[in-house]
């Protein structure tokens, strides 16, 4: 039999209906609190490359839920998630190894994690990122790139606008006229960049 364009859409609609489903149902197991077939779920997606069920499971090994409770494997998979582009992962990792959580504490990891975040667009990073930048932990202090992700995480949106503003505030009045117009300006060059690749 011979396999035409028709046969090879049905395969890749076979291929995604299979990859999403290990997420979704290792969602509603989880919601379910059938943490064991949620783990089992979520496994399967993530051998799929599924980031969001790398990040999943992360957070069971975590906690402990449906798996024995190690650090090191939530580690490894929020490594796994982050660098095939999950943010949020990328983040994770960045408070783990700035709060020394199930890590041994390193700024120079949670920075690098945050700016890794903050690239993939995860507006906590972002912030987070920026008030590494701001005081030089972990990093090499500049104002001006503090400034940047402060502007972009701003840009997410009123809320984050309303949350970080008054933060912002305060860091502001220590900067120059010309440090804040350089951040404003990388961030408007950062988002006029990520809106062409979008």
């Amino acid at each position: 039999m011979k396999s035409g364009p028709v046969s090879g859409i049905f395969g890749a609609l076979f291929v995604v209906t299979c990859f999403a489903g290990n997420l979704q149902d290792g969602i509603s197991l989880h919601e379910r609190k059938d943490y064991a077939g949620a783990a089992v779920a979520f496994e399967k997606g993530g051998a799929n490359g599924d980031r969001e069920a790398l990040r999943r499971l992360g957070f069971m090994y975590y906690h402990g839920e449906g798996v024995a409770q190690d650090n090191k494997r939530a580690v490894a998979l929020f490594e796994s998630a982050a660098k095939a582009g999950d943010g949020e992962s990328a983040r994770n990792l960045g408070t783990m190894y700035e709060h020394g959580m199930s890590v041994e504490q390193n700024d120079a990891l949670a920075a690098s994690w945050y700016t890794v975040a903050a690239e993939l667009g995860e507006p906590n990073a972002q912030f987070a990122a920026s008030v590494m930048y701001y005081k030089g932990q972990g990093v090499t202090r500049d104002r001006i790139e503090a400034a940047k992700w402060w502007n972009v995480a701003m840009s997410q949106g009123p809320k984050w606008e309303r949350r970080i503003r008054p933060m912002v505030a305060s860091a502001e009045e220590k900067l120059t006229a010309e440090e804040i117009a350089e951040g404003r300006r990388r961030a408007a060059d950062w988002l006029k960049a990520r809106s062409a690749k979008n």
